[in-house]
């Protein structure tokens, strides 16, 4: 694949981690509006986003069977087709429903484009990983890209609502255009050359692999189970955050007029500086370093404890400094188990991304539910066990991984081609 076809996949891929942003937040960003217009609960609010990684989690699962065996490309436009469609009709939920079926339509249209758009996510993940190394496109930049891409969708709609206050499903036919673009954008890239690049991908951990095929076996599955556990956990306390920050901003510091967007904004802001700096990172190192995992762990611990046990602006501060910290965990695991584990195939990052998003959609669901029974700083504390535990997973692999060798083949646990 030359350069110009990377610049191809590299437009594909924003485009496509963009809608990403858009069909994970745009939920979150209302939940205010929501509550004022609608009289949702929290308890209504968290079901929400569990809707939401709950259709994404359906989408990964399917893929986990057919991302290795259709043309990425095909699946992409077809998930790109249909987001657009999602978003289009979550604009038209307000004409079409009132009363108690309002809710439902919000939830059905949430479920559709949700589902869609993590099938997306997942095929352009699959095709960032199977670049080699030197490629423009790394599932490190689709993370950072998809917070900068959070933190502009958040300023676009608190710029429109404070226009349009109330009319928020008239601003989704807008949304729409995003994966509409990406559509025309994964017309021209060149998806499925990616994966027979794969074998240009170079680190020591494949080497060392390589030349010892034969020896400690099961440690495969234990080092997959300690994968699933670390993204679950890991993926789930940055999601549960970042639902719940632009809440805990209203809530803490009292802006009715921007409180809902602006606290989304600062957290994503800060993630996507995380974001860079761990591409930086990355970039310098021949294997993903496992140290940086377990201290991003702990930083997301000590913010999730500010959050919950400060007051004011200081609780929000420890929120929105989680940003830094957090999104390390999801991507630096999915990169640190596609380099002990190169053989596995797209259905390792399916794979991975049906637990990341199994916690993305317990966990704020989780919040929700424990802020309306004690308040969000109470749910903030509870739940920070979840980088707590993520830490613990990410320990125990890097020690298999120091003292063990992970085979190539025969994986009983996920079933890899």
């Amino acid at each position: 694949m030359n350069q110009r076809k990377y610049g191809r996949t590299l437009s594909a891929c924003l485009a496509g981690i963009s809608n990403q942003a858009v069909i994970t937040n745009v939920t979150a960003l209302l939940f205010v509006p929501f509550a004022d217009l609608y009289g949702f609960s929290f308890l209504q609010l968290g079901l929400l986003t569990a809707v939401n990684f709950g259709a994404q989690m359906l989408a990964d699962v399917l893929l986990v069977l057919l991302i290795d065996r259709f043309s990425r490309k095909k699946l992409a436009l077809a998930a790109a087709a249909a987001s657009a469609a999602g978003l289009a009709f979550y604009g038209c939920v307000p004409l079409l429903f009132t009363g108690g079926a309002l809710y439902g339509g919000i939830a059905a249209a949430t479920a559709v484009f949700a589902f869609s758009g993590g099938m997306l996510e997942v095929v352009l993940s699959d095709v960032a990983d199977s670049l080699p190394r030197g490629a423009p496109v790394s599932i490190c930049l689709l993370h950072t890209a998809y917070a900068w891409a959070q933190a502009v969708l958040a300023i676009l709609l608190y710029g429109y609502m404070t226009v349009c206050c109330g009319r928020w499903n008239f601003a989704m036919f807008f949304f729409a255009l995003v994966p509409a673009a990406a559509f025309l954008l994964i017309l021209r890239a060149d998806l499925d050359s990616a994966g027979a690049h794969a074998e240009e991908k170079t680190s020591p951990s494949r080497a060392f692999l390589e030349e010892n095929v034969s020896s400690v076996q099961k440690n495969f599955g234990i080092f997959c189970s300690l994968a699933l556990a670390a993204i679950f956990f890991g993926h789930g306390a940055e999601v549960a955050m970042n639902q719940w920050a632009s809440a805990l901003f209203y809530e803490t510091v009292h802006i009715a007029e921007c409180g809902e967007f602006f606290g989304t904004a600062a957290f994503a802001a800060l993630l996507g500086i995380g974001g860079i700096f761990y591409i930086r990172l990355a970039g310098k190192k021949a294997a993903f370093p496992f140290s940086v995992l377990l201290f991003s762990g702990a930083a997301t611990f000590v913010c999730y404890l500010c959050a919950a046990l400060c007051t004011g602006a200081f609780s929000f501060a420890g929120a929105a400094a989680c940003g830094l910290f957090v999104g390390i965990l999801s991507p630096g695991t999915m990169t640190a188990a596609s380099e002990n584990l190169p053989r596995a195939g797209g259905r390792l990052i399916a794979s991975l991304a049906v637990a990341s998003d199994l916690g993305a959609a317990v966990l704020p669901a989780a919040a929700g539910a424990l802020s309306q029974s004690f308040g969000l700083n109470a749910s903030f504390l509870i739940l920070s066990a979840a980088p707590f535990a993520c830490m613990l997973a990410v320990a125990a692999m890097r020690r298999i991984k120091n003292g063990n060798v992970i085979p190539l083949e025969r994986n009983k646990l996920l079933k890899f081609r």
